[in-house]
């Protein structure tokens, strides 16, 4: 049933997954516990595109296939997973942050939200900066190191905006996760009043986004080190498909291994493979979720490549086609576990069974802000017909 994903990654990368898999219980799915969360905070899984190694980070394509595979067990571990490595790549961009950070070395996971900004005030007398706001869903606060977020500094009228790396324990617990999905993800609202942020804590926001960050070459002084500065939101849409992709693929291998022991209610088929209809919508959904694996393979083609080549530029339409394709495969994750309840029948949704969780964990992470409301596909159009998709969004 699984398609193998062509990718380049170290030789412990399936050890660690097995390793994080091996230890996982249903208890998880909830809160991680702690035999959990002391081997993925010391696997370098999490970590797989910090562009401070000394061989530079791996690739999206690495993240993608990670997971994938956690995502088929779990798809808030692999959740936590794809946002501590979007969160990496961010903090590649901090230069003036010492490196090594101990505590980032302790604890490996990293979380991020780069919403609505919270605000730095600027102490004119000391120079010191102190962060105050509020952040929702912060996927994993809880168990990581630092987090990373936006705030506007004071009195700029927005024009300077910041990114920030805070000790995750300095934070504040202000609502718990209410959803119904990605509940192992506890991603909470915290508030942050007052905390003193040192200048290496802090990056111009702009020049990320613009690539002027871009990690200097460690190995050899190599001009080509790969990089993510520049890409980020390419990076962050990306790293959050592998988790929707192995639920979904979790989903359609627990209906196939129920069509020869399931009956069909109503009929004469003593089970669901004797269906030719069943059998037919069973070929169309798996060839479906191939062909959106296929898709996000591509979209981490596009990214990769431009990490790796400082002198490849990707166009708007580029950057706000990756993220069309990303929302589509999230939509095509959420209509196929539809359709194989649609197969499976009403049992499906009993509490307790597999695809409950499925469905409720989809639904829940393919409408993350970066691909609901129809904001990417109006960027796309914007883009075709010769608009400016800045007046919309810059999250692409």
């Amino acid at each position: 049933m699984t398609t193998r994903l062509i990718v380049s990654q170290p030789l412990d990368m399936d050890t660690d997954i097995e390793r994080i898999v091996g230890v996982y219980s249903e208890a998880d799915s909830e809160t991680f516990s702690m035999d959990l969360l002391d081997i993925v905070r010391s696997s370098e899984i999490v970590r797989i595109l910090d562009a401070n190694n000394t061989s530079g980070p791996g690739s999206l394509r690495d993240v993608l296939r990670v997971c994938l595979n956690l995502g088929k067990k779990d798809a808030s571990l692999a959740w936590i997973v794809g946002v501590s490595n979007s969160a990496w790549s961010m903090r590649s961009c901090f230069h003036s942050l010492e490196s090594p950070v101990p505590a980032m070395e302790c604890n490996k996971l990293l979380a991020m939200v780069l919403g609505r900004p919270g605000s730095l005030k600027r102490d004119y007398e000391s120079g010191k900066y102190f962060l105050t706001g509020e952040w929702k869903y912060a996927s994993g606060w809880s168990y990581s190191s630092f987090f990373f977020c936006l705030a506007a500094v004071e009195d700029t009228n927005g024009q300077d905006i910041r990114v920030v790396a805070v000790p995750a324990e300095q934070l504040e617990l202000i609502e718990g996760w209410q959803s119904t999905g990605l509940r192992g993800t506890q991603s909470v609202t915290v508030r942050a009043k007052g905390i003193e942020i040192p200048a290496s804590n802090m990056e111009d926001y702009n020049r990320i986004l613009s690539g002027k960050n871009r990690a200097r070459g460690k190995a050899g002084g190599n001009e080509k080190h790969a990089s993510y500065s520049g890409l980020f939101s390419g990076v962050l849409m990306n790293c959050l498909l592998g988790s929707m992709l192995g639920a979904t693929e979790a989903g359609l291998e627990y209906v196939v291994a129920a069509a020869d022991k399931r009956p069909v209610t109503g009929c004469t088929y003593a089970v669901m493979g004797d269906s030719g209809a069943i059998r037919v919508e069973i070929g169309r959904l798996y060839s479906s979720l191939d062909l959106y694996k296929r898709a996000a393979e591509y979209n981490a083609d596009v990214i990769d490549k431009a990490a790796r080549d400082p002198e490849i530029t990707l166009t708007t339409q580029d950057r706000v086609d990756c993220r069309a394709r990303a929302t589509l495969i999230m939509r095509g994750c959420v209509d196929t576990v539809q359709d194989l309840l649609w197969v499976y029948g009403s049992a499906g949704l009993d509490k307790g069974n597999p695809l409950e969780r499925i469905w409720r964990d989809v639904n829940v992470g393919a409408r993350h802000g970066g691909f609901s409301k129809l904001v990417p596909e109006e960027a796309a159009g914007m883009a075709t017909i010769g608009r400016d998709p800045k007046a919309l969004t810059r999250m692409f």
